[in-house]
């Protein structure tokens, strides 16, 4: 039992055996259930149920930016090549995103608004649209006259948000990447002490001024990432046992009305799910999840619109029956995108770079 407790549960990225892919596509289906309660409901969510739903999804949601800290951090210290890095961020993230706002925009757009057709095409809402959500000025964006009768308004795609942070950290990487900062570990161990200290101060004393929303989000999801890189910078010193795991799931839970207590929690969920993505599955079972299809970001950008597509047909659902009809629509249409547009976008990336392998750090933004 004890060699059980304090045996080393940290595996190789290089080896490409583990569950991080399947774990992706389980967070997606959380925020997609989250999701599911959302629409028809609108917001604050109200009762236990849906406000442990909505403790799941954000952890679900810190999950996504603790293993692409983790993963992103792999990437770029055993490659110091910025032009690749870059090139890999942006195949990871535009094509799919293009793609759906290009569906959004041309397809579901035209389909369920109210307005005319002519009125529709006239506004300067619809043609400044595709331009917010790619550009991520305003990602959460409607259009004319679109889902207007949900509670939760014309936002075609409530996810997309999230995306926005992602990029910024794949740009803190790439300049810590270009100034030489971003090396060894021991630097990425210091960015990651400054990284949570600017997030407890911003807990602590709060932040009013320009910006006010990004920094706050950015309080939160900058010490996930960088929570996530530094189990990486550290995993020749720190051992990634069941009984660490506990400890910190302990510390998080003495911790969770103190400031720090989110930054413990994200300690805790970096732990579990660097311990979980590494166990071994025996058998065919254990083979289907380490390889089965990256689709978690297709799942993850277009659930929204199919959900709200589904509520505008059918506004009468309940909760349960909406994200039972949403869960197949959008494993579908993720696999869709994967085969489509990831895939072959990805292929372009490798004839453009004169290479082949899979890059570890294909992570959705989340």
């Amino acid at each position: 039992m004890m060699k059980f407790l304090v045996q080393d549960g940290h595996g190789h990225l290089e080896e490409k055996s583990n569950n991080f892919t399947a774990m992706r596509i389980l967070f997606a289906l959380f925020v997609l259930y989250g999701h599911a309660l959302m629409i028809p409901l609108g917001l604050p969510y109200e009762g236990a149920w849906a406000l442990t739903v909505d403790f799941v999804v954000q952890c679900a949601l810190d999950g996504f930016f603790i293993l692409s800290g983790y993963m992103i951090t792999a990437s770029a210290m055993r490659s110091r090549d910025v032009g690749r890095y870059a090139n890999a961020r942006f195949f990871r993230i535009f094509p799919g995103l293009i793609a759906t706002v290009l569906v959004l925009w041309l397809v579901i757009g035209p389909l369920f608004t109210s307005l005319p057709m002519t009125e529709y095409w006239a506004s300067s809402q619809t043609w400044l649209f595709p331009l917010k959500l790619i550009a991520q000025f305003d990602p959460m964006a409607g259009l004319p006259g679109v889902f207007e009768a949900s509670p939760m308004g014309e936002n075609m795609n409530g996810p997309l948000w999230t995306i926005r942070y992602e990029l910024m950290a794949y740009l803190g990487v790439g300049v810590l990447m270009l100034l030489g900062l971003y090396r060894k570990n021991a630097q990425i161990l210091v960015w990651t002490a400054l990284t949570l200290v600017f997030g407890m101060a911003v807990e602590t004393f709060g932040y009013r001024g320009i910006g006010e929303e990004t920094i706050g989000t950015m309080a939160r999801f900058a010490p996930a990432f960088m929570v996530g890189a530094a189990f990486h910078a550290g995993r020749k010193y720190l051992r990634l046992s069941p009984a660490f795991v506990g400890l910190a799931i302990l510390a998080a839970i003495v911790t969770r009305d103190l400031p720090i207590g989110w930054m413990m929690l994200d300690i805790a969920l970096a732990a579990s799910y660097l311990l979980l993505g590494y166990v071994r599955i025996p058998g065919r079972t254990g083979e289907r999840v380490r390889n089965v299809e990256d689709v978690s970001y297709g799942i993850y950008i277009l659930h929204w619109p199919l959900g709200m597509m589904v509520f505008a047909l059918m506004p009468g659902l309940t909760t349960t029956a909406l994200a039972l009809i949403m869960l197949p629509l959008s494993l579908i249409a993720g696999w869709a995108l994967r085969v489509l547009v990831e895939k072959p976008a990805l292929a372009l990336r490798a004839r453009m770079s004169r290479r082949t392998p899979a890059d570890p750090a294909a992570i959705p933004a989340e």
